[in-house]
Parts: structure tokens; sequence; C-alpha cells
């Protein structure tokens, strides 16, 4: 068998499975819509319409943490492996750590961390 053969066969049996799962979801779990089910709410919070609008300062603080989590769980492996990657990896690891800094210091200028 080639070496895609068993990847097409691995896809092949995950998508069956995740068919089979999700239609034995639906068959077999309950069905019980209720007065509380059906009522409109946001994080747990009951809210008077369904499209009623509401601040996104919690989406805007939660997508900076992930750019800049993500950004320092980058670095980890090269801090980890440095010896390996001599010079050149120091200097792009350290061009990234700039432009991370500069990207950190902008959004901090702005006022993008205040959760007023």
């Amino acid at each position: 068998m080639s070496g895609y053969g068993a990847i097409l066969i691995y896809v092949a049996v995950s998508a069956v499975l995740a068919a089979a799962i999700s239609m034995a979801s639906e068959i077999m779990g309950p069905h019980a819509p209720g007065g509380v089910k059906r009522e409109s709410y946001e994080s747990g919070i009951l809210v008077d319409r369904p499209l009623s609008h509401f601040s996104v300062r919690f989406y805007r603080v939660a997508m900076l943490f992930l750019i800049f989590d993500v950004s320092v769980m980058a670095i980890y492996p090269w801090a980890t492996s440095m010896r390996a990657f001599h010079a050149a990896g120091f200097v792009k690891a350290l061009f990234f750590m700039v432009v991370l800094a500069v990207g950190f210091a902008y959004v901090w200028r702005r006022g993008g961390f205040k959760w007023d």
C-alpha cells in the first residue's frame, strides 16, 4: 500500500465514525424541548430578545490574548533547542520577537488591554 493509501483509509474511517456517532446521538439522545431551552441567552445570562446588541470588549481581549499566547508558545520550542539553530535561527527568532514586541506595544498604547 502506498503512503497515501493509509492516509486515505484513516480519513475515510474517521469520516464514517464521525457520521455514525452524530447519527447515534441524534437517534438515541433525549428530545425534550421545553420553556427553558427555548429562551434566548448569552453566556448564561437571559436576554430580552435574541438579536440584542452586546459589548465586544470580551472578544477583543480574548483575541489579543490568543494572538500573544500562541506567539509565546511558538518561542518555547526555539528556546529549548537554541543550540541546534545556530546564528541564523537566533536572528530569525529575534526578528519574530521584535515584531511581537512592536505589536504588543501598539496594542498597549492604543488601550487594547483595558477592560473598562
